[in-house]
C-alpha cells in the first residue's frame, strides 16, 4: 500500500517524522507491506519548483492509496498566480473529500477534562461555507 507523506511546512516536518516512526511501527507489527514516499510541498517546494503544490505531486496525490498531508504554513505564501496553491484545499477539491473526520476519545493515564469523553466530529468539506472558498479577493478569516 503506497502512503504519500506531504510533511508541510512549519511544525510539519518534526511531527510527521513522528509520524512515520508510528506508521513503521504500526508497519512492522501488523504486516501491513506499507510503501511510504515522502514528496515536497509547502515553502521547500515553491522555492524549488516555484509552486507549493507541483502537478507532479498532485498527481501522485491522486495514485496513492492514501496520504498523510502535514500543516502548510498557507498565510506565508504568495498569491496562487506566483505558486503560492494552498496544498489541503486544493487536495480537497481535486478529490471531493466530502468529510474531515476528527476521532477523540480521552485515553488512561492521560490529563483530560472530560475522562469519558468519545466524540468523532464530521466536518463538511465540499458544500457549505469553507473560508477558502468565500473570500472575495485573497485568503482571510472573513470578508
Amino acid at each position: 500500500m503506497k502512503i504519500l507523506i506531504l510533511p508541510g511546512d512549519g511544525i510539519g516536518p518534526e511531527i510527521m517524522a513522528a509520524t512515520v516512526q508510528a506508521l513503521g511501527a504500526v508497519d512492522e507489527k501488523f504486516g501491513l507491506k506499507l510503501e511510504l514516499v515522502e514528496r515536497t510541498i509547502g515553502l521547500a517546494a515553491l522555492e524549488a519548483d516555484g509552486t507549493t503544490l507541483s502537478d507532479a505531486v498532485m498527481a501522485e496525490v491522486k495514485a496513492s492509496d492514501g496520504v498523510v498531508l502535514g500543516p502548510a504554513d498557507t498565510y506565508a505564501y504568495p498569491d496562487p498566480i506566483e505558486g503560492g496553491i494552498n496544498p489541503s484545499g486544493t487536495i480537497r477539491k481535486e478529490l471531493d473529500l466530502y468529510a474531515n473526520i476528527r476521532p477523540n476519545r480521552a485515553r488512561d493515564g492521560v490529563p483530560c477534562m472530560t475522562p469519558n469523553m468519545d466524540l468523532v466530529i464530521a466536518r463538511e468539506n465540499t458544500e457549505g461555507f469553507y473560508a477558502d472558498r468565500n473570500m472575495f479577493q485573497g485568503a482571510g478569516e472573513f470578508m
